[in-house]
């Protein structure tokens, strides 16, 4: 299978991933239909939420029947939607999480997306202007995270949800202290979403991908298998292609050490 993955196009790995989130959502709310069959658009829409945000989101999201008929959308193309919002701002982002590993590994369904954003508090105030067009946006919560981003990264991100297909989107507010989260956005590659540049997407670099993951295996108690499976993909689809001496460089730096060297043993490189 890996080797089949190694040889798609990138645009044949964005069909693959916008597939797979496509039809989640899809079954997500055809089983909202099933159960509730004469249910108005409000009611589908507001089980959505609940089963998929949590019930917290209910009160938060509960003036926005604007947005009644919800659309079926994919983190491709909600990550397009954004980077046109922050590229006019001059905005510098770059996509993480499990949308990344897929189009640089093994294609898994994901529920979020994850960007991390380097935010100036001077700018802010235009980025909420402009996106609460679209998105429940809280600007307490941005200000805190960008506060956040000076004192405790991990705990530095936002929520905001695309009001039309109630999707959660969770934006880290980068730290320009960590040389970490600076190598990341320095190395970020253009991933071309439909044949042409302009509409391509800012992604982890494949080495990084690993990384981030192998980071967040490491804080989660006992492991977590779906972080795991997605580094032991990219090791697998990247292959020889992995820049080892930055992996191994940083994973002295990130104390990481042990877990690269278990992934690459067992992903066979």
């Amino acid at each position: 299978m890996f080797q089949l993955l190694r040889q798609l196009t990138p645009q044949q790995k964005v069909q693959r991933t916008c597939a797979f989130a496509r039809s989640v959502r899809k079954m997500a709310i055809l089983g909202i239909e099933s159960q509730y069959p004469n249910a108005t658009k409000t009611k589908v829409r507001q089980e959505f939420i609940k089963r998929c945000l949590g019930f917290e989101w209910l009160e938060v999201l509960s003036d926005t029947k604007d947005w009644e008929q919800l659309v079926i959308a994919d983190p491709i193309e909600l990550a397009r939607k954004i980077a046109d919002i922050l590229l006019p701002l001059n905005i510098p982002y770059v996509v993480g999480g499990s949308v990344a590993s897929s189009l640089l590994g093994e294609n898994r369904s994901t529920q979020d997306l994850d960007l991390v954003i380097d935010l100036e508090a001077r700018i802010a105030p235009q980025l909420i202007d402009v996106m609460s067009r679209e998105f429940y946006i809280s600007e307490s919560a941005v200000a805190e995270a960008i506060t956040k981003s000076k004192i405790s990264p991990r705990e530095s991100s936002f929520n905001v949800i695309y009001l039309p297909s109630m999707e959660k989107v969770d934006i880290f507010v980068m730290s320009t202290d960590d040389p970490f989260s600076t190598s990341v956005m320095n190395r970020r590659q253009l991933h071309v979403v439909s044949g042409l540049k302009e509409e391509g997407i800012y992604i982890y670099s494949p080495e990084d991908i690993v990384l981030q993951k192998l980071s967040w295996y490491k804080l989660i108690p006992g492991g977590s298998q779906k972080q795991w499976r997605d580094v032991l993909g990219v090791l697998k689809v990247q292959g020889e292609r992995l820049d080892r001496t930055y992996l191994h460089q940083w994973a002295i730096t990130l104390k990481l050490t042990d877990l690269l060297s278990g992934a690459l043993l067992q992903s066979g490189y």
